[in-house]
């Protein structure tokens, strides 16, 4: 999967996500951490202004990837470790912002990651977010995002196509700043509706 993956999602970068990225980013600023950073696609997004970037991504072959373009931008302020989302091995409160892009829809638990992401921020931190998600305001879609969701699953590396993540993330403990409801480009109908915004950690 690591081996193909930028080449499975390169017309839905160039058609949206590119875009979004590149404006979600472009004021992040502090100690930041990504969390299943892949193969590392948001790097050329963060400004050079932020203080240091820590990147997650516990597969193997993703970090290899990942490591690889890391090491092309000689910045020593950038680094990989192999953590899960779900078990970040740094103190509480360390970091400034968190961000997290198509990651929430294939961890195993939401739940337990933006638990962990909320103990590694700061109690004014910030999660950064880009999720595809569950089609709330289109029930046909919805139809068609169940059917598939089981053989998704299988084939994309445990992706779930009927995540409320919107809710998951209020539910965690953070106030949204600003949120999007977008729709995707250049991919299938069923990891089209996506949401993009900023939320802050608020409750201890």
């Amino acid at each position: 999967m690591a081996k193909f993956y930028d080449l499975f999602m390169k017309e839905m970068e160039e058609t949206s996500l590119s875009i979004w990225r590149s404006d979600l980013l472009s004021e992040i600023c502090g100690d930041v951490l990504e969390v299943g950073s892949g193969t590392g696609v948001n790097l050329s997004y963060y400004p050079k202004s932020i203080s240091s970037l820590v990147l997650t991504e516990p597969d193997p072959h993703m970090l290899m990837l990942l490591r690889r373009n890391i090491n092309e931008r000689h910045d020593g302020k950038i680094k990989a470790e192999d953590f899960a989302a779900d078990a970040l091995n740094f103190p509480d409160n360390s970091f400034d912002s968190v961000v997290s892009t198509l990651v929430l829809c294939s961890v195993k638990s939401p739940e337990n990651t933006l638990k962990e992401i909320k103990r590694v921020l700061k109690p004014d931190g910030k999660l950064y977010f880009i999720e595809h998600v569950l089609a709330a305001e289109q029930s046909r879609l919805i139809k068609w995002q169940k059917f598939f969701q089981p053989i998704w699953i299988y084939m994309c590396g445990n992706c779930h196509l009927t995540r409320d993540t919107e809710k998951n993330i209020s539910r965690a403990g953070f106030s949204f700043d600003k949120i999007e409801k977008l729709n995707s480009s250049g991919g299938p109908s069923i990891v089209s509706p996506t949401i993009m915004g900023i939320a802050s950690n608020i409750y201890a």
